[in-house]
């Protein structure tokens, strides 16, 4: 699941690979910046050879196949080979102890003799003076080792540095090397600052594509998905896993590209220093790598646990702050409190969980570093005093394993992290692959025109999913003519909502259909059905925006005139007009103020969303108990909006109020979910006995 979290920054991999492409200047720079240690060190600690003396000894030995002494004044009398290796091209012509006197006939010093063989370009040199250990003198020509392709780059370079060997001049070599070192870390830092810098820019962008993504989606997923689904689980997945998705995504395409390279830059420094400490310094790695896996696992674990609490945490606490005037009202505060210490505890235990393995990670990692260092400083120490490695190369190599090891430290909670981007990745995507509302039909329908004749239930029944057995609709069968008042009445949980969810499409029947002008409107284009019906619940939706988005909501290109004209309507401009909000130190007024759930009384967010209905115009409309919050002055005054707004409008009414029955053209009556009268309330009066028992009761005081 975490590499298709990946796959969102393909539309940004410009700036992504630019990033990559930056993470070799840095390990570039950085493999400089660690082997400037061994010029430094042959500069402060040797008594004879200059900088540029130990170059061309070094580059005198690889070409030669030889050891030679280090740091030995410059000798009149020629060169002497200290041993003569295996894979010399010279193996048969020189031995240990032979001393090389002249080239071409003319005599050299040692260190005049190391400077023009390393120089030289050529593989063969003719007529090479050599002196044996019992004094015979000869004359040969020696095959060289070609130089490697760097070695022109540091002949030019030298030739920067002074050549003298008295403390001035060494002081100004070692200036001029510390110079270097100083650009060199400077450019390091611009590229890791680019390195950085782009893959947070190409991250940063893809995960906006990704909650984008996620909130299209979670927006277009069906109501019964919503309906089982806990708010708070969703809103982790939008704060926390897509947090740690970022955090895996910026660290794979951080750490994990910039670090190996690091470190495969030193290494590489390290194999051409010494490849044999470096086995050596190698013994902890398989160790490490075993203590690597078995600390992601427990992450994971871990991981999964805390996601989950997350979820069920700020559920809890997202039910109780919505809900607080009861909470305070029958004085549940602490109970509330301990309710949610109980479930942070189980967040907590799984967090510190989490941070407990990160913490020993390190650690850990590094008692085996240590472990490694040890065997390389004791193999490099022993080869020292055998006067197999010169004193300044062993430094160096120990402070090039340094280097090594530094970065393979920083990537020891990497597969901590992925792991815990894996568990959120899959969080994401197990949501992600929900299928979604039909938003178009299965049958070809250009377009759904406005409702002619009108709305026919034919036996319509239906369960809710998370009670497949209990039918909370059965049977359901009435015609509704266009342009009539339907008031739907019933006792509590006799099926009225659901009845108008049926027609808005939020779940689809099991058994029967809701014909539209003849057609089931499950053939129909969802977004097409749903334009031509307005809703108003009982619960009034204010969403955080101006008042005159909130009434224009739904309705693209609404204009000034029309939204006014619905609030007027709605009988919400007369207090519209006076409305004055503070937020975050700015004052709006009027249809431009920004308004929320908090800052309206339950009878004017009513009125808002009755004008949000009215604006659209829709040829049906549904009001759902949506007198309920507004006072009887007030919806005198609606009901009378009312009687101009539904002329030639379909419109259904779930009542509770006799008025809103007594002026309906049609009245249906359910009860445990089947229709046990359909007619007008004078009919329903004569022929319904339940019907005449719901009025008596629930109707005899509403007005």
């Amino acid at each position: 699941m975490f590499r298709r979290a990946i796959g969102y920054l393909r539309p940004h991999r410009r700036a992504l690979i630019t990033g990559l492409v930056a993470a070799l200047g840095v390990s570039l720079f950085y493999t400089f910046s660690v082997s400037s240690v061994v010029p430094v060190l042959k500069i402060i600690f040797a008594e004879h050879e200059t900088l540029v003396d130990w170059l061309h000894r070094a580059e005198t030995q690889r070409r030669l196949g030889v050891a030679l002494a280090a740091d030995l004044p410059d000798d009149p009398h020629g060169l002497i080979l200290i041993d003569v290796r295996p894979s010399s091209p010279a193996i048969g012509q020189l031995r240990a102890g032979d001393r090389l006197t002249s080239l071409q006939g003319q005599p050299c010093s040692a260190y005049e003799l190391a400077r023009r063989i390393a120089d030289t370009p050529a593989t063969y040199l003719e007529r090479v003076g050599v002196v044996s250990p019992d004094g015979q003198v000869r004359e040969i020509n020696l095959r060289l080792h070609p130089h490697r392709a760097w070695w022109p780059l540091v002949r030019d370079g030298v030739r920067w540095l002074p050549t003298g060997n008295q403390p001035d001049e060494r002081f100004e070599t070692l200036l001029v090397v510390m110079a270097a070192v100083v650009v060199i870390s400077t450019l390091g830092g611009l590229c890791r600052f680019a390195n950085e810098g782009l893959v947070a820019v190409a991250v940063q962008r893809a995960m906006h594509d990704l909650r984008t993504a996620l909130a299209r989606h979670a927006l277009q997923l069906p109501l019964h998905w919503h309906s089982a689904q806990p708010p708070g689980d969703t809103l982790s997945r939008f704060a926390n896993d897509i947090a740690k998705v970022e955090v895996g995504i910026n660290t794979l395409f951080g750490k994990v590209i910039r670090e190996p390279l690091k470190a495969i830059g030193v290494l590489t420094l390290t194999l051409l220093l010494d490849w044999r400490m470096l086995l050596v310094g190698a013994v902890g790695l398989p160790v490490g790598l075993l203590v690597i896996r078995v600390f992601g696992r427990l992450v994971k674990r871990a991981q999964r646990r805390a996601s989950q609490s997350w979820g069920r945490l700020l559920d809890h606490l997202g039910e109780r702050l919505a809900g607080i005037r009861v909470v305070k009202a029958y004085n549940m505060q602490e109970a509330e409190s301990r309710r949610f210490e109980t479930e942070d505890r189980n967040l907590t235990r799984a967090q510190t969980h989490i941070e407990l393995v990160d913490a020993a990670t390190s650690p850990a990692l590094e008692m085996l570093a240590a472990l490694a260092i040890s065997a390389f400083i004791l193999y490099g120490g022993a080869r020292v005093f055998a006067r197999e490695l010169e004193p300044h190369m062993f430094f160096g190599a120990v402070i090039c394993l340094g280097g090594i090891f530094d970065p393979l430290r920083k990537m020891g909670n990497v597969y901590n992290r992925m792991q815990a981007a894996e568990v959120a990745a899959r969080r994401i995507f197990d949501l992600l692959d929900l299928p979604a509302e039909e938003q178009v039909a299965p049958t070809d329908v250009a377009e759904v025109p406005r409702l002619r004749e009108g709305i026919e239930f034919q036996d319509v029944a239906f369960s809710y999913p998370s009670n497949p057995q209990r039918l909370v609709l059965n049977g359901v069968s009435f015609r509704v003519q266009r342009g009539q008042v339907v008031a739907l009445v019933g006792p509590n949980g006799s099926g009225k909502t659901t009845l108008i969810s049926l027609l808005l499409r939020f779940f689809d029947p099991l058994r029967g259909r809701i014909l539209l002008d003849g057609h089931d409107i499950r053939t129909l284009p969802l977004a097409d059905l749903r334009r031509q019906i307005g809703l108003v619940t009982q619960d009034a939706v204010v969403f955080s925006d101006t008042v005159r988005a909130n009434i224009a909501y739904g309705a693209n290109g609404a204009s000034e005139e029309a939204v006014r004209r619905a609030a007027c309507l709605a009988h919400a401009d007369e207090f519209v007009r006076e409305l004055r909000v503070e937020h975050d130190g700015q004052v709006t007024r009027g249809y431009d103020a920004r308004i929320s759930a908090r800052t309206l009384s339950g009878g004017q967010g009513q009125r808002i969303a009755l004008a949000r209905a009215i604006v659209r115009d829709p040829p049906i409309l549904i009001l759902d108990e949506a007198m309920s919050q507004v006072d009887s002055e007030s919806e005198q005054k609606i009901q009378q909006a009312l009687a101009e707004v539904t002329r030639d409008r379909t419109t259904f009414v779930i009542a509770h109020r006799f008025s809103t029955i007594a002026r309906a053209d049609l009245t249906v009556v359910l009860n445990e979910g089947r229709v046990v009268g359909v007619g007008r309330h004078d009919e329903l009066m004569e022929s319904c006995p339940f019907y005449v028992t719901l009025v008596r009761t629930q109707f005899a005081h509403t007005d």
